[in-house]
């Protein structure tokens, strides 16, 4: 009897080390360590990232600046760290989700940039399921971008909602929008590194490298291609 008491409690304190618990406080999500192009997957779940039990679905990737060595058609982030976005051919419409198994609350904040008018939605549920927490509609913010890189400009955003959010759906033009710097359970925008403070809203870029508007600077084997 002692014996099998024994194994039930050192089963639940294995099961309270191993699975993360909600997240009482804000968490960065801001896709440092990530490869350029990489999928991101299971990086925050267990993976080579810190473990927060947050993922990715399987048309998320890490992209990087165009002008940090990556393919991404577009200024560097607030944070100088690699962005994600939602991989798809280029004219059709995507949906892309985050989960957060341990739950979040209080609101969500990140940067974008985008051509095309994208969706971001709080979900009670894993995968886009249960009630709708909240929802905003992202306008593009890259018209007054001029040559390249032609997205320039970086747009911060604070959803508050109330509840327990356990997932994230962005939905829209595939390959349209990179977003940066995400941090669950606060409204709070992460603070921009001084260099960019003073290009993000401001439509300015100082680099003449050639071609069109692009998001991705190369194809991807077997996914996008250039938008």
């Amino acid at each position: 009897m002692r014996r099998s008491a024994l194994i039930v409690f050192v089963l639940c304190v294995s099961s309270a080390i191993l699975v993360p618990s909600a997240h009482a406080t804000p968490v960065l999500i801001s896709f440092s360590g990530l490869q350029d192009l990489q999928a991101i997957g299971n990086y925050y779940n267990g993976g080579a990232g810190t473990n927060y039990g947050v993922s990715f679905s399987s048309n998320i990737f890490a992209l990087k600046s165009v002008m940090q060595g990556g393919a991404g058609g577009f200024l560097p982030d607030p944070s100088y760290s690699p962005a994600m976005f939602i991989m798809g051919p280029t004219g059709t419409n995507v949906t892309g989700t985050m989960n957060v198994g341990p739950g979040f609350s209080n609101g969500i904040s990140f940067f974008y940039t985008a051509a095309f008018q994208e969706t971001v939605t709080v979900w009670s549920g894993m995968n886009g399921t249960g009630t709708i927490l909240a929802t905003i509609n992202l306008s593009p913010n890259n018209g007054s971008c001029v040559g390249f890189p032609s997205y320039c400009n970086w747009t911060g955003v604070g959803l508050s909602f109330s509840g327990s959010g356990k997932s994230v759906t962005v939905a829209g033009g595939a390959n349209g929008i990179g977003i940066a710097d995400i941090r669950l359970g606060t409204t709070a925008l992460v603070t921009p590194e001084p260099s960019t403070t003073i290009l993000l809203g401001t439509g300015l870029v100082g680099t003449t490298i050639g071609g069109g508007r692009r998001f991705l600077r190369r194809l991807i084997r077997g996914g996008a291609t250039n938008a």
